[in-house]
């Protein structure tokens, strides 16, 4: 009989509700059941090795705060399931549990397994160890090029004061991987033509604060390229490289855009039926009243990467919605900025396909937004159908 462990994590500790079967009455079972909370000390990893779970379930928020006891999980061989962030609340309601607590939530947690650890589609899928690093040094990367944005603006500001020959300097969009001699001089790392356009400057000087900025902003430059050096050596591993094949070859996706989507459909077998094969029924169509082939592992591939809508309709109430990663929806939209719209970039028969289908809306008059999402969406069933093939 499996050991049940329900984790709701919080900062510095969680909340643990250990479980051999589901309560049948679960409201009274919240009053009884002992319920254990655990610090992030060698107290509570000694806890955790006496309770000795099977499997633990938890949700797929505060990360950073779960990755400590999720790696003494793997040390103990215990198997962690995530569920989506959107089921917990409901679920939780479904079994008369009481106002929102930790108690009530590890409860819960512990036991949705019970009720749908047969169903591997009611939780998050548990990713690969290379795809969770590569999500990892992706969000750092993020960070940093945010933190180079908000420190070159506050010093393009400081410098119409201190150097105002200079502040409307432009950077480039690629600052945070190679710093020019502009920053690194102001970092005061080098010499250089700016020295005597200094020298008969009408500010009034460099403040050491903008120094200092400067200084940030290399550092995080150097930080910045060890990190797109991991993320090349976690792409050229052999089991990437179907992927990463189709997408720079076929599509010519940049690296980090490479590494953005790899981190949601890897591997693509997990949007296959649960007979190993893409997912495809025949069914009565809601709009044509006929029957028709419907691909659900295309369905579930293009949502996740967020380029279809989601429907919300009640009645009358006709609403549509996306979902799916933020940051795929945004790498695949620079993508079709720069590879389908522009002409002379169209340079193999996916991308001229994919342009011609641009051109050919926008003559029709439909709107830009619209024919940017539909050859989005476009591009995500031509990715998809490739690597399936290549499966094969």
């Amino acid at each position: 009989m499996s050991k049940v462990l329900g984790i709701d994590v919080g900062r510095g500790q969680i909340v643990a509700c250990l479980l051999t079967s589901k309560p049948s009455d679960v409201r009274a079972a919240y009053l009884t059941t002992q319920f254990f909370r655990l610090e992030d000390n060698a107290e509570g990893v000694g806890k955790l090795r006496e309770l000795a779970p099977d499997i633990a379930i938890a949700e797929p928020t505060g990360l950073k705060y779960l990755k400590f006891w999720q790696l003494w999980l793997e040390k103990l061989n215990c198997e962690l399931w995530l569920i989506p962030n959107q089921s917990l609340p409901p679920y939780r309601k479904f079994l008369s549990l009481p106002d929102k607590d930790d108690e009530a939530d590890s409860l819960a947690l512990a036991c949705y397994w019970f009720d749908y650890h047969h169903n591997p589609r009611k939780f998050v899928n548990r990713q690969d160890h290379d795809i969770r690093k590569l999500r990892d040094l992706i969000f750092r990367r993020i960070f940093y090029e945010k933190e180079v944005a908000r420190l070159t603006n506050v010093i393009h500001q400081d410098l119409h004061c201190e150097f105002p020959e200079v502040a409307k300097i432009k950077s480039s969009r690629g600052l945070l991987m190679s710093p020019s001699v502009f920053w690194r001089w102001l970092a005061d790392e080098n010499e250089n033509k700016y020295d005597e356009l200094y020298i008969k400057s009408y500010g009034f000087g460099l403040s050491q604060f903008t120094e200092f900025n400067a200084q940030i902003i290399c550092l995080l430059g150097e930080q910045g390229k060890f990190i797109e050096k991991l993320i090349q050596q976690t792409l050229t591993k052999d089991k990437f490289r179907l992927y990463t094949s189709v997408m720079e070859d076929e599509f010519q996706f940049g690296m980090n855009q490479q590494a953005i989507i790899l981190s949601q459909i890897y591997p693509i077998e997990k949007f296959f039926g649960s007979d190993g094969l893409p997912e495809v029924i025949t069914s009565l169509g809601k709009i044509s009243g006929k029957m028709t082939n419907k691909d659900l592992s295309l369905r579930r591939f293009r949502k996740i990467l967020g380029v279809v809508p989601v429907r919300d309709w009640s009645g009358s109430k006709k609403v549509h919605y996306r979902s799916g990663s933020v940051l795929t929806m945004n790498a695949f939209w620079s993508w079709c900025f720069t590879r389908v719209e522009i002409k002379r970039n169209r340079t193999n028969s996916v991308l001229q396909n994919l342009g011609d289908l641009y051109d050919r809306e926008k003559l029709g008059g439909k709107p830009v937004k619209k024919i940017r999402a539909k050859v989005r969406s476009k591009a995500a069933e031509i990715l998809y159908k490739k690597l399936v093939k290549g499966l094969k």
